[in-house]
């Protein structure tokens, strides 16, 4: 009966063991999008997700305003473009129609 018992105890040590070992308890759960960046790591390699572009676009856009504020203040022609032509063809309306026609 010692044997059994002892044998039994071994093998609940050993089953929890395994348990520990094996468990996801300190893991996050994989369905709660928080923790969306521990999987993008995870799941897709080091490299997790590309960066985007929006600071690239927005430094452009910031560029190209900064000249054309330039151009307007002191009245010069780039290309044989001046501050006011841009903004015509900023403001002027836009057939969509004639333009597809066009291409």
């Amino acid at each position: 009966m010692v044997d059994r018992n002892d044998s039994e105890k071994r093998r609940r040590e050993l089953l929890q063991q395994t348990r520990e070992r094996y468990s996801d308890y300190l893991s996050p759960p994989a369905i709660h999008p928080r923790y969306r960046s521990s999987y993008n790591k995870l799941y897709s390699g080091e490299s997790g997700e590309s960066a985007g572009t929006f600071g690239a676009r927005a430094f452009l856009c910031l560029m190209l305003f900064a000249a054309f504020v330039t151009m307007d203040m002191k009245k010069q022609e780039v290309f044989h473009v001046s501050s006011e032509r841009i903004v015509k063809e900023i403001t002027t309306d836009l057939d969509v129609a004639e333009v597809w026609k066009n291409l």
